[in-house]
């Protein structure tokens, strides 16, 4: 196999490929075997045909047309292999068949057209150091939060009190725009301060039981936008929200454990769990924003088909706010995608099997799915070797933002060891053989051999018809 590389610019190359008629043969061999076991010639039984009498009776078109689209991809995937440090596909590509043999030893020719990932020179991290805005802390989070917790565990009680602000009401509402009834509906249990009808709430304050009362709005949209409508209201029922005590017995009823210290130590832990995260985005982001500052060619004519398809499955009515939306953040994620390939590349990142099965139990656990199931979604759908990457470029960045040092406004070290992990960490985790990740291990080992059993026990021989036109591979 002769393999030519001719870069077309810094992110598209044309791959030109010639196999040999030696090249060739195994799989011509293979296809011919196949159509001797389906031909009947006297004096032969199927399966024993002799090779020329098969090209004599099919034709050696014929047979090349049915093996031309697995040869086309074989010799493409070697090419790949062959010069896989200066060739990074970052799409399928096109292909374009240039000489087609007409006899047994004559070379094949074709072309692969296709986006690659630029070489980009990332900015130097060491000693680099990257301001972020950390998070407010939530002085009252923990408060907040176990009185939200009891607005869900409250009752509704009977008042005859005059109606004020979180109370619920029973009540008919009527509207009219002038003298015709244009709506008419009950609320049981409207709760007084939430309303979207300017004027409702302020009529209800101080009202009780059995009372009625009439007020006028002008609505901000919908159908009667900028009209002056009125609307009467009857109260039938008014009560009040009793909240349970904050005790120990609120904290059995409402959670898990056994006393209100406990929860309220519990509800600090989450909120400084969800404090670390949005810290750990801020720094993500940096960093992200860091390395993009570095000259990163993008693949425009790639990103304009991806630009439309996302467009024309927004329908006729997109407008251009969309449209600018929609191209902004596929300009971004390409670039992100190309940097932290990049990354990984300088880092010498490699993901390990524990790598790839403790990324995909994550992503389960996200999903809620049971991980053997969700590892066999992923091999069926072809999304294994996306995971990996998507794997390889998180370990890039942990990696690289080790490196790096993240300060506040203030210029104090702002620590991410919630997400980046600590030394003694990383010691105890490469020494760890944690059941959960080892379980995780055996499945996708398990799977993957049975989803290759059966593809190799339902495996066919390829019939798609040579093209001489460019074409996708699929």
């Amino acid at each position: 196999m002769k393999v030519t590389i001719n870069r077309l610019d810094p992110t598209k190359v044309q791959i030109d490929i010639t196999a040999s008629g030696e090249d060739l043969a195994p799989f011509i061999n293979k296809e011919r075997d196949v159509i001797s076991r389906r031909i009947s010639i006297p004096g032969f039984r199927k399966g024993h045909v002799p090779a020329k009498l098969v090209d004599a009776k099919v034709g050696y078109g014929y047979i090349l047309d049915r093996a031309l689209d697995g040869i086309v991809k074989n010799f493409y995937q070697k090419a790949l292999q062959e010069h896989k440090d200066e060739i990074r596909p970052i799409d399928a590509p096109k292909f374009t068949i240039k000489q087609i043999p007409q006899n047994p030893g004559e070379d094949l020719s074709f072309e692969a057209e296709l986006f690659v990932r630029p070489d980009v020179k990332l900015p130097k991290l060491d000693g680099i150091k990257l301001t972020i805005e950390p998070p407010q802390s939530e002085e009252d989070g923990v408060a907040d939060a176990l009185d939200k917790l009891r607005h869900n565990y409250s009752t509704l009680v009977e008042t005859s009190a005059l109606i004020k602000t979180g109370n619920y009401v029973d009540m008919d509402l009527k509207i009219f725009d002038g003298e015709k009834e244009i709506e008419s509906k009950r609320e049981p249990s409207y709760k007084v301060g939430s309303s979207e009808i300017p004027g409702l709430d302020k009529a209800l304050r101080g009202m009780r039981k059995g009372e009625e009362a009439t007020f006028t709005f002008t609505p901000k949209s919908g159908e009667n936008k900028g009209k002056e409508l009125r609307a009467e209201v009857k109260v039938k029922d008014v009560k009040r929200e009793e909240l349970p005590k904050l005790d120990d017995e609120f904290a059995k009823e409402a959670s898990e454990f056994d006393t209100l210290d406990e929860l309220k130590s519990a509800i600090a832990n989450q909120l400084q769990a969800r404090r670390d995260a949005e810290e750990a985005e801020e720094a993500k982001d940096a960093f992200i924003n860091y390395l993009e500052g570095a000259d990163i060619p993008l693949p425009e004519e790639m990103l304009k088909g991806l630009i439309e398809e996302q467009e024309a499955k927004g329908g006729k009515d997109i407008t251009k706010d969309q449209k600018a939306k929609i191209a902004s953040e596929l300009r971004d994620a390409m670039k992100e995608q190309i940097v932290l390939d990049q990354l990984a590349d300088d880092l010498g990142t490699e993901i390990t099997e524990g790598d790839i099965t403790h990324f995909l139990g994550v992503t389960a656990q996200q999903f809620n799915v049971p991980l053997p199931q969700f590892i066999n979604m992923v091999i069926r759908n072809g999304q294994l070797e996306e995971a990996m990457n998507t794997a390889r470029h998180q370990k890039a960045m942990v990696e690289g933002m080790k490196k790096v040092e993240f300060d506040d406004p203030e210029g104090n070290a702002v620590d991410l060891s919630s997400y980046l992990g600590s030394d003694e960490e990383e010691k105890a985790e490469e020494q760890a053989t944690g059941e959960a990740r080892a379980m995780a291990a055996a499945s996708l080992a398990a799977t993957t051999a049975n989803e290759a059993a059966k593809d190799a026990s339902s495996s066919k021989a390829p019939s798609s018809k040579a093209k001489k036109s460019s074409e996708k591979s699929k």
